[in-house]
């Protein structure tokens, strides 16, 4: 019995294995397959409410598709046209890292004790990297590579045809599950649709107002880009944790480098990143997203790593949705619901501040 429990363990570590080896080989078609599953989810309701109206179903479907694209391209264009103007203010960044260098030398000299023309040449090479490499990830991040392009392209190809198929599709899924498991099965579809739709419409909708409180709270203040700052906050809220620290980072390290007095306007925006991260906490998510997800910080963590190892930044993106229907499916298979209760939020209610757990609904 033993010797049969260990033939299973290793035919499972072996199975997953190869089911990894896979998602990391073919990466490049998953990804915006995967992205196009839950744009499919966000965009159904819309098409749905089209062909109820006797509009045919290719026709309703490319009518969301032509729409949504049309507004994601002027969004795009009118950001990018702001965007195009931070590059003019890279020399002035330099100017202020060679005003900064002296007193950075200054107290190298003074406190370290280290030889002034040594220190010299240290800061300066520092600096130097600093400013071509920050000039460098800023213009990778803006440029778009032949990988980026393509799954850019054919994210509407998938959208359309996932919608288009989607009968079909749960038509299949009861062909190859037994009778008595129609019910269940079923049940998770449902389940599935409602979770995903909810979080992602949800995060979406909070992701629009934080575009306009980062973008006026950075406005305000007196920080030049704020639309392009504010909004990339935004997007970057899209990653649970890291992308808060990110989005506040950016503008917090632009003014640090390109202001010749930084110290005040630094301060106003860690300020106010951390309003607004108090706000979106304790006001926003809870009542626009709710606890559609429900599962506890570790597990989040931890996926959002192996995601990041995995899939890098669209792993990260994604991963949140794809761990909330992993864990619907789980919670509704007998065998796997040990471990639907592991990575959910259950069982540490009483240790759990009230401040920020207003909302109790059961799992």
């Amino acid at each position: 019995m033993k010797t049969t429990g260990l033939i299973k363990t290793g035919l499972s570590l072996f199975i997953i294995a190869l089911l990894l080896v896979f998602i990391i080989l073919v990466k490049n078609v998953l990804i915006p397959l995967v992205v196009a599953m839950f744009l499919s989810y966000l965009m159904y309701p819309l098409v749905w409410g089209i062909e109820r109206r006797g509009v045919n179903r290719a026709i309703s479907i490319l009518m969301v598709l032509f729409t949504v694209i049309v507004l994601i391209g002027v969004s795009t264009f009118l950001l990018s046209l702001r965007a195009s103007n931070i590059s003019i203010d890279f020399d002035e960044v330099k100017e202020q890292l060679d005003d900064k260098s002296i007193s950075v030398q200054h107290i190298v000299k003074e406190k370290l004790g280290i030889n002034g023309s040594t220190a010299d040449y240290y800061v300066d090479e520092a600096l130097d990297n600093i400013a071509s490499s920050w000039q460098s990830e800023i213009g990778t991040f803006f440029s778009a590579t032949t990988t980026t392009l393509f799954q850019i392209g054919i994210l509407p190809v998938f959208v359309f045809f996932l919608l288009f198929y989607r009968t079909k599709t749960a038509r299949f899924i009861f062909r190859i599950t037994p009778r008595e498991k129609r019910p269940t099965t079923l049940h998770i579809l449902r389940e599935i649709s409602t979770v995903t739709t909810k979080y992602l419409g949800g995060l979406f909708l909070v992701v629009t107002i934080l575009a306009v409180l980062n973008s006026l709270g950075l406005f305000i203040i007196g920080i030049k880009h704020a639309l392009v700052f504010g909004v990339l906050a935004a997007f970057l809220n899209l990653i649970p944790y890291a992308g808060t620290f990110l989005g506040g980072f950016i503008p917090f390290a632009y003014v640090f480098f390109i202001d010749p007095n930084p110290f005040a306007p630094m301060l106003k925006i860690a300020a106010l990143f951390v309003v607004i991260q108090f706000i979106e906490n304790n006001l926003l998510t809870p009542n626009i997203v709710g606890n559609s997800i429900k599962i506890n910080p570790l597990a989040i963590i931890l996926s959002l790593l192996f995601a990041n190892m995995v899939w890098g930044i669209a792993g990260m993106l994604v991963v949140v949705p794809v761990l909330a229907t992993v864990k619907v499916i789980m919670r509704n298979i007998e065998n796997l619901k040990p471990y639907a209760f592991l990575i959910s939020d259950r069982g540490m209610e009483k240790h759990k501040i009230k401040m920020f757990n207003k909302r109790n609904s059961k799992n």
